[in-house]
């Protein structure tokens, strides 16, 4: 709120005035003040009564009657301090979620939390800020929120979520509403039909993918049909969506927790708060109404053992290196696999690789029958045969991403069975492997991964490193993305987090200023979400490094083509 606002408010806690008298005691033009005085009536603050202007018998004006009794209203409400109090009336807040929530910088939260503190509106407990256990000030941000929220939507609707950029709310069926309908109302257009009450809808309008509307029907859910409902969406979608890509819309609406246990719901897994959902078996119902197979969504039985039968069937010697959830199997860190996951060097060993699952009556997938997951990992063939697990052969590259490096080579463990010789790949390069592919399961495993004993995490971000430099291409979001993940559903942090960060911040900053050519730090942070202070420091650190050139004025290119 503006200082000008608060002061005239406090000035009317007296008694109702003319605006020319008010803008006098004020010391502010008489067009300024009406200009304000306006604005408060809108808010609900102010009520006219003849030619006099007071505050208004509403609870919002009562409210603040009340609380600038105990508090300094400039101090509590001025400038940007309002908006970092309704924020962190949510819940207790780091002053990167704030931001992160908001398109306030670093430096303004900051300047806004010590100010608050020292009203004594606002505590900070273990690195993080949040309003004082006093009733009649967290009504009054409450209402206040309300309010503003009010003024931005429908007075039929009803707001589930708000932020700077993003608001969702619900209203009755029937009316309209501004913005793009969303969640349950669109479930039907993915091959779930429902019939719902409320429209949903996302404020402001745009185009929105299945990723976006499971995440905000998750958001939408308050009890467990509704989360079984988004757990049939997810089980019919789910070969058409980006896993990834889920998941990162999920982290940023602060749902992380709900949709990973959402996943381990429809596997039939263990979820913490198992009363949230419905029983397992009525999922499996509804999912067997919109043709999904519940059964497919199971972890896999255990299957015969592929290499014994393909070491039958190779007619010379063949090197193949097998990753992911086989080789997993192999070691006894998994039961079973429903994909079996293998590179070689050459296209003569992938022609006889093919000719030996051939042989063993495997078919071809025609790309067609490619899901979004594969054509997202672009394997060089993928195998199937009743029975038996899936093939994903892959050449040379692994995932669209990886090469098969020398070093990934030099730790991989060798098994023979007569002219296959089979090399698992280290449980670190499974690891950092699955971080991209964004397969079902893939968190899970990943935990597996990183307890198992004697697990290196080095080796992890030492091959990341690796491999952006061989390749030129950059896989450190979709490793920081799930290596979140892995600390949200299980407590392992990577002990590399922090410098992560960085190296995604720098990818970010190099990638952000290459697009706009020249670029502000205001026009960087617009594209790049984390704290200014750390984006500062890091600008600094790749302008000593040359690899952007600072122009001077605060503007900043481009002065090595790699990061």
């Amino acid at each position: 709120m503006i200082t000008s606002a608060i002061r005239v408010l406090n000035t009317l806690l007296e008694g109702q005035m003319r605006v020319r008298d008010l803008a006098k005691a004020v010391g502010m033009s008489y067009r300024r003040t009406a200009e304000i005085v306006d604005g408060l009536l809108r808010q609900g603050f102010l009520e006219r009564k003849d030619e006099r202007v007071g505050l208004a018998s509403t609870a919002l004006a009562t409210l603040f009657r009340k609380v600038s009794k105990r508090w300094d209203a400039v101090k509590l409400l001025g400038d940007s301090r309002e908006e970092v109090l309704l924020l962190v009336l949510l819940k207790p807040s780091r002053i990167e979620d704030l931001q992160s929530s908001s398109r306030l910088s670093y430096r303004t939260i900051r300047r806004a939390l010590v100010v608050l503190m020292e009203t004594g509106a606002v505590r900070e407990a273990e690195g993080r800020y949040s309003v004082v256990d006093n009733q009649g000030l967290q009504l009054f941000l409450t209402v206040l929120k309300e309010e503003k929220q009010r003024r931005t939507v429908e007075p039929y609707a009803e707001v589930v979520y708000a932020s700077p950029g993003t608001i969702l709310k619900r209203v009755p069926e029937g009316k309209s509403a501004k913005g793009s309908l969303t969640a349950f109302s669109v479930f039907s257009k993915y091959g779930v039909e429902l019939r719902p009450v409320y429209a949903y809808y996302v404020q402001p309008e745009g185009e929105l993918g299945a990723e976006e509307v499971l995440i905000h029907a998750l958001i939408f859910s308050e009890g467990p049909v509704e989360l079984t409902d988004c757990a049939v969406f997810y089980a019919k979608n789910r070969d058409v969506m980006d896993i990834g890509r889920v998941r990162e819309i999920a982290r940023r609406f602060g749902v992380g927790d709900t949709l990973a246990n959402l996943e381990d719901y429809v596997r039939n897994l263990t979820v913490p708060a198992s009363e949230r959902f419905l029983p397992w078996d009525e999922f499996a119902e509804r999912s067997k109404l919109y043709g999904v197979s519940p059964e497919d969504m199971l972890p896999p039985v255990a299957f015969p053992d592929l290499m014994d039968e393909l070491s039958k069937r190779v007619e010379r010697e063949l090197r193949v290196y097998v990753l992911g959830g086989e080789a997993m199997r192999i070691r006894g860190l998994k039961r079973a696999t429903k994909d079996v996951d293998m590179v070689v060097e050459d296209a003569k060993k992938y022609t006889m690789l093919k000719a030996a699952l051939a042989s063993m009556s495997y078919r071809a997938l025609r790309e067609e029958e490619f899901t979004r997951a594969d054509k997202r990992i672009t394997p060089s063939g993928i195998f199937v045969k009743e029975g038996f697990p899936r093939v994903d052969l892959f050449v040379g590259s692994i995932c669209n991403a990886f090469s098969l490096s020398s070093s990934m080579k030099g730790r991989c463990e060798l098994k023979e069975k007569g002219k296959l010789k089979f090399c698992l790949m280290s449980n670190e390069d499974i690891f950092l492997l699955k971080s991209v592919t964004g397969r079902e399961g893939d968190i899970y495993d990943m935990i597996l991964l990183a307890s198992a004993q004697g697990f290196n995490w080095r080796i992890v971000f030492d091959e990341l490193y690796g491999q952006e430099r061989e390749t030129g291409r950059h896989f450190c979001m979709d490793l920081l993305n799930s290596v979140e993940a892995v600390e949200r559903r299980a407590g392992i942090r990577a002990p590399f987090y922090n410098k992560l960060v960085n190296h995604c911040i720098d990818y970010a900053v190099i990638e952000s200023v290459r697009r706009l050519e020249v670029a502000t730090l205001r026009q960087i942070r617009e594209l790049v979400n984390y704290p200014d202070y750390r984006l500062r420091s890091r600008i600094k650190k790749l302008v000593r490094e040359g690899k952007l050139a600072d122009l001077g004025g605060g503007r900043f290119a481009i002065s090595s083509p790699k990061c």
